[in-house]
This record gives C-alpha cells, sequence and structure tokens, in this order.
C-alpha cells in the first residue's frame, strides 16, 4: 500500500519573505522591471506598430499607446535610484548576467552587490509603489 502524496499551500502575506528571501512587492518590481525590458525591446524593433494604416487612427486603435506608457513611466522610476542601483538590477534582472560578471561591470565586489541588490530591489518596490505602478 503507498502513501498518499501531500501537497501543501502556502499563504504568503506582503511582509512574509519567499525561499528567494523576496517579498512579493520585490518579486512584482523584478516583473515590471523584466515587462520594461521586453516592452522597451519590442518597441525599438517596431513590433507594436502599423505601418499600414495611414493618416487619422482611432485612439481604441493605437496599439503601442500603453505599451509606450508603461516604459515612459517605468524609466521614470527607474531614473530615480542610484546610477550603481540602476546598472546592478539592469544587469542582474533584465541582461540575466551571473554575479562575478554584474560586479565585474559595475566596478565592485561580489560581497558588496550580494548587498546592492536587495537593497535596490527595496528602493525599486518604494519608487513603484509611490507612483502606484507596482
Amino acid at each position: 500500500m503507498s502513501t498518499p502524496e501531500i501537497f501543501t499551500i502556502h499563504c504568503v502575506d506582503r511582509e512574509s519573505r519567499s525561499r528567494t528571501g523576496m517579498s512579493p512587492d520585490e518579486v512584482l518590481a523584478v516583473i515590471r522591471l523584466r515587462q520594461w525590458g521586453a516592452d522597451k525591446t519590442a518597441l525599438s524593433c517596431a513590433h507594436t506598430t502599423d505601418y499600414q494604416r495611414t493618416g487619422w487612427k482611432e485612439r481604441r486603435l493605437r496599439d503601442a499607446d500603453a505599451r509606450i506608457v508603461r516604459v515612459l513611466d517605468f524609466e521614470r522610476a527607474l531614473s530615480q535610484l542610484s546610477e550603481e542601483e540602476q546598472g546592478a538590477l539592469m544587469l542582474r534582472y533584465r541582461e540575466r548576467q551571473h554575479d562575478s560578471e554584474t560586479a565585474k561591470l559595475i566596478h565592485c565586489s561580489v560581497r558588496k552587490l550580494a548587498y546592492l541588490i536587495p537593497q535596490a530591489r527595496r528602493h525599486l518596490v518604494e519608487v513603484l509603489s509611490r507612483l502606484d505602478l507596482l
């Protein structure tokens, strides 16, 4: 007779920490950072623009408007962080660089980077929350 498998569901509140050591707000901030990277790439490649139609367009037919607004709002929020924090977050989460490569590119030690990344995430959460973008 086999033993039944037990599945558990964990309820996570906003103040708790996950296995990665990030709060749910920090996870949302990282998701917004990655979404910004994807939106920025799509806009620069003109994937969201319809060049077949010229002249006046109805407002609801402009597909790229929401994406452009999201990109600009996030860039405004990101610009409120220090350059070191911006670089660390973008290299870690947008470019997906390893710790040693990230530390080398922003000219700091891996140990300092281990303290800088969580601090930068918390600052990004504060800014995104204050601007109501989280």
